[in-house]
Order: C-alpha cells, then structure tokens, then sequence
C-alpha cells in the first residue's frame, strides 16, 4: 500500500511540473525576461535564448501558452524556441512558465510570421509622353496576402496616379520622367510583397518651324503664317491652338496655318500650336500681337530720334569701334542702333539703345553673346525699360585674339524676335 501511494505521489508531482504549476516566489527569476522572433513561413528562425533561472532549485521544465504558431517548439529542459514556421502569425504575446512543481516563474516570447506573399506581375514597363495619357498598367494579383493596400515610392510625375487598391497606374504627366525605377509595395497589415514599375515620360517633340511670330493691324489682313511640319506625328493631323487666337484670325485643322484679318486689337500672347494624331503630338510657338490703325509703333521704317531714340554712346578711352548701321539691324523692331568698342585693357562694350517697351512692345529684353573666334563665349543679358535708353554690356580681362558679338532680341515669354551677328573685330 506505501508502495502505490508513493509511485501515485512522484507521477502528482511530475504532472504539476509540466502544467507549470507551482508557486512564484519574490526570489524567483527568469533571464532573460523578454524576447522576440520575426520569422518568415519556410525558413528556421534564430533559436531563442536559453533561459537562466534563479530560485528554482528542483529539476526545471518550460512550458509555454497559447501554443506556438505550427512548425514551432519549446524545450522543455532549456525553454528554447526553435524551429522553420510554416504558416503566418501575427505578433503574439507568448508566456513561457518554468517551474519543478513547488516553485514557478515566467518569461515573455513576442512571435510574428510573415507569409511568403507574391505580386503578380512582378515587373511593368510603362512608356509615355507629356500631355498624352498613358495606358493604364495591368492590376496587380497576389498570393499569401489578406485584404490588401498598394503604395508606390519614389513620388511619381505630376498628373499620373496611382489605385491604392489595385496597384494599377493611370494619368496624364504633366512633365517629363528620364527611366526611372519604382517599388509597388502590397501590405495587408502582417505581410506584404514588392514588385517594380519602369517609367520614363518624353517631353513633347516640336513642330518645324519651333516658332512663328505675327503682327497685326485691326482691319488688315495678315500675312498667313508657314505650313507646319511634324515629323514625328505619323498619322491624320490636326492642328489646334491654345490659347483663342485674337477675334478675325483662324487657324487651318489640316495645314496649321494661321491667317485672317485681325478685328480687335490684342497685346503680345504666345499661343501653343499642337498637331496630334490621336497617339502622338508636337508643338510649336506661335507670338501674336496686333495693333490698332493708328498706333505709333513703327512698322516700316527703322525708328528715328523723333520715336524715343537716343545714341549708343560709349564713354572713356576707347582703342577701337565697330559702328553698327542701323539699317543693318535685322528688323524695326529689334533696337534703334548699337555699338561695339574695344578698350585698351581687353575689354569691350557693346551698347544697345532701344525704345522702351513702352513704345516697343514686341522686345522686352536682349542676350548680348561675346565669342571668341577659337572658342569661349561670355553671355550677358540685358532688360529693357519702359522708357527709351541705352543699355550697356561690359566685358573684362579678355583674352587676346580675333571676337565677334551676337546681340538678340527676346520677346516677354523669353522667344525670339530676331538676331544681330557682328563683323569681326580683335581685341589686345
């Protein structure tokens, strides 16, 4: 009978040591306290620490609630987890209890598994143009993921978006993308998967002539502008323009050419001409003004010191000059006169006088380009006022050799009015 009740005592004992039960003590410890797994489905973790325990004198044994997310286990000797998951868990507390049956203590184990999530596609080209749509991109199919949310990185070019939910790219650029490399992220909150997106956007190709101006007089007809070429748009064309043209001028579906006679007066406007074939565009710049019957802007005659001119005159010691006739200025208005002088130290002046915008709407600025005939350049820009004067552009420390000087004339939105190239002249 003492035999029975004896072996009944050490299986009592063994089963309280295996469901952890037992009493903590204030003197009993578990290092460390706290751990954490972050695993992946199909791959083995990195075992857990082994447990050091203090207070606890009897034969140990770890034990550990919830259970373990599958393909994971506990020694019962050392409380190390180990083991390849092969299935996804989110982060999870996990209480592992030691104890020899009359004394207990815990540690803490924070367990998340990632699936082996997939996207499908896994990588996208996308082409495209500025101011055409783009074709939309295939949405994307996943494996191992819930309910989930697409994000895309780096930021993409203005006017194209991005379906948070179907991962699919759609839009207009707005501006052009050299190729560039993009990262599609799917999350479902636990696990998540990446594919790519390669992206270039072109600017759009101009037209021939890149620009074409016209002015105007209300009541008289203009001289048609130059038929268009595109060359890159391949199909049917037609031409449109952006914004209205002035009130009597009308531009041709099939050609591009502008013509009329003006009705209203209309100050300086750069007007965008696009050719499109439905796929493919281009553009061009077209500058128009047009003026009333008795406006004061001259329209034939180079202007005179009676039109706000004055002369291009240059002070101090000068060793040289290049005299530029006014009839020799490439249009009426692109400046009353200008000058070229060279002083004895290397230097050059180059002095434009103008009218003011004030009576010369059409030039608002000019580029003053210094060459050097075996190569160099040295630019300076100049501003127009709004009232007549002499504009002055200074250049210093030169070196020596055989120059020349391209003076042009720059309409408000920065487009060409027209262009001055100087003779040769030596400097030093």
């Amino acid at each position: 009978m003492k035999r029975i009740l004896l072996v009944c005592s050490v299986i009592a004992s063994v089963f309280a040591v295996q469901l952890g039960t037992g009493t903590a003590s204030a003197n009993t410890q578990v290092t460390p306290a706290a751990q954490s797994i972050n695993g992946v489905v199909g791959t083995a973790i990195t075992a857990t620490t082994a447990y050091t325990v203090t207070g606890i004198s009897g034969t140990k044994v770890f034990v550990v609630s919830p259970t373990l997310p599958a393909g994971l286990s506990i020694n019962t000797a050392t409380g190390v987890v180990s083991g390849t998951p092969t299935a996804s868990s989110v982060a999870s507390n996990y209480t592992v209890t030691v104890s020899d049956g009359a004394t207990s203590a815990t540690a803490t184990i924070t367990i998340a598994v990632s699936g082996t999530a997939t996207l499908s596609p896994g990588t996208q080209t996308v082409t495209g143009r500025v101011g055409a749509a783009i074709t939309a991109t295939t949405a994307f199919t996943s494996t191992g993921l819930g309910t989930r949310y697409f994000s895309i990185a780096p930021a993409l070019p203005a006017g194209l978006t991005f379906n948070s939910s179907t991962g699919v790219l759609s839009g207009t650029a707005t501006a052009a993308k050299d190729a560039t490399t993009y990262v599609v992220t799917a999350a479902d909150g636990t696990n998540y998967a990446i594919a790519t997106m390669r992206l270039t956007i072109t600017s759009v190709p101009t037209m021939t002539p890149a620009t074409q101006s016209i002015t105007g007089v209300v009541g008289t007809a203009i001289t048609a502008t130059t038929a268009f070429t595109a060359s890159t748009v391949t199909g049917t064309k037609t031409f449109t323009v952006s914004p209205a043209l002035p009130a009597g001028l009308t531009i041709n579906a099939t050609t591009g050419v502008v013509s009329g006679t003006p009705t209203a007066v209309a100050q300086q406007a750069t007007h965008v001409v696009t050719a499109t074939d439905g796929t493919n565009s281009a553009t061009s710049n077209l500058t128009v003004v047009v003026s009333s019957t008795s406006s004061t802007t001259p329209v034939a005659t180079t202007p005179s010191s009676t039109q706000g001119c004055l002369a291009p005159t240059i002070g101090g010691r000068i060793s040289s000059t290049v005299d530029i006739a006014s009839s020799a200025l490439p249009s009426t208005q692109f400046a009353c006169s200008a000058r070229i002088a060279v002083r004895p130290a290397r230097a050059v002046v180059v002095a434009i006088a103008h009218q003011g915008t004030t009576l010369n709407t059409a030039v608002a600025s000019y580029s003053v380009v210094l060459k050097r005939q075996n190569g160099g350049s040295i630019v300076r820009p100049l501003t127009v006022g709004t009232t007549p004067n002499v504009l002055r552009a200074n250049y210093t420390r030169l070196i020596a050799g055989t120059w020349s000087v391209t003076i042009t004339a720059l309409a408000a939105n920065g487009t060409t009015v027209a262009t001055y190239d100087s003779a040769s002249f030596r400097v030093g």
